[in-house]
């Protein structure tokens, strides 16, 4: 009898601890699913405005939740701006979202960022040769 209270003793602590195991893991997961979605939402922006014409860049804002887009159960606010300098451009895109507690409450904003420069000559133009 005793044997088998050490050994229940022994299996409960066991799966204690994989039940909490599990519950990180669904959690980092979640978070890694966020920042996918918020990686994928900032390159497409910033592919966006790479094809806009360069004199018609100009900074914004959106959001992005399950009404614009069916595989989106967060809410993400993503601001782009665009710092034009002569003939060059940078342009910054950041994407915030709310991580979430148990309980359904915003425990803290996560964001990310991502930068790229662009240049005002078209595509034709920087892969044409130059006539002597």
């Amino acid at each position: 009898m005793l044997e088998a209270l050490i050994t229940m003793a022994i299996l409960s602590v066991g799966l204690v601890t994989m039940a909490k195991f599990q519950g990180t893991l669904l959690q980092n997961s979640t978070l890694a699913k966020n920042r996918t979605i918020a990686i994928n939402l900032a390159q497409d922006k910033i592919e966006t405005l790479r094809s806009t014409d360069f004199v018609l860049l100009s900074g914004g804002s959106d959001i992005i939740d399950a009404s614009i887009q069916q595989n989106i159960s967060e809410r993400y606010d993503r601001v782009w701006t665009v710092f034009s300098n002569g003939g060059n451009a940078a342009i910054e895109v950041t994407v915030e979202w709310g991580d979430y507690t148990a309980k359904g409450e915003v425990s803290r904003h996560t964001n990310i960022r991502l930068v790229s420069n662009i240049s005002s000559s078209s595509a034709t133009e920087s892969g044409r040769l130059i006539d002597p």
